[in-house]
């Protein structure tokens, strides 16, 4: 019969590796969330830049 004790043990190493597994996975999601946030962010300030420099361009020279 297998000892309770080591049964015990097992069954603690299986639920601890489970949970790093489960920590690493939202770490992961958390991190590429951010990455992509970030990411759009700066695409977006790029392309308002573009924009105000168009529209600068565009805009005719005040008449003096």
């Amino acid at each position: 019969m297998i000892d309770m004790q080591l049964l015990n043990d097992a069954l603690v190493l299986v639920a601890a590796v489970v949970g790093a597994a489960v920590l690493v996975a939202v770490a992961v999601v958390a991190t590429a969330g951010f990455r992509q946030r970030h990411a759009r962010t700066a695409h977006v300030r790029a392309i308002e830049k573009h924009l105000a420099a168009v529209v600068s361009e565009q805009s005719p020279a005040p008449a003096k």
